[in-house]
């Protein structure tokens, strides 16, 4: 007997690679908590993209001197320097111009707040999860900073 033929019973979906990088998962322990055993030990969870190639080399992310990014380069360069003429509320406000990226030569981490505390089953349908985006930044030690604590996340 032959081969026999295939027959596609759907029609194949149509999926674009926006990006190829690279996700990290991290959580806050619930206070008193040094490790988390289960989703109730959890107080909160974090994603860290990095792209590492994509549609465009080239990406767009927030001026360093706006938003969290800001608001952490205002506190060294005040520690370092008396007074810097930019406060850190107005730094921390966000939307302040933005920074071109080539993320083939340089690391873009997008830092992400779960509403969760557990990442959706795949194999069930549930409402939709939510998450936003803290903070876009080129210096790994700001997410650094953020996850441990440093930089007040909300």
């Amino acid at each position: 007997m032959g081969q026999g033929q295939e027959i596609k019973t759907r029609t194949e979906p149509h999926l674009e690679i926006q990006e190829r990088g690279e996700i990290f998962f991290f959580y806050r322990p619930k206070v008193d908590k040094e490790e988390a055993h289960g989703a109730e030990d959890v107080q909160r969870l974090y994603i860290v993209l990095r792209p590492e190639s994509g549609e465009r080399p080239v990406e767009d992310k927030q001026d360093p001197h706006s938003g969290k990014e800001g608001s952490i380069n205002t506190k060294s360069n005040n520690s370092d320097q008396n007074g810097s003429g930019k406060s850190t509320a107005i730094a921390a406000e966000g939307g302040h111009g933005k920074q071109q990226v080539n993320i083939e030569k340089q690391p873009l981490l997008r830092l992400i707040v779960m509403g969760r505390k557990s990442l959706p089953d795949p194999r069930k349908r549930s409402r939709p999860y939510w998450g936003f985006v803290e903070m876009v930044t080129t210096d790994i030690q700001h997410v650094k900073t953020a996850l441990k604590g440093g930089l007040s996340l909300s």
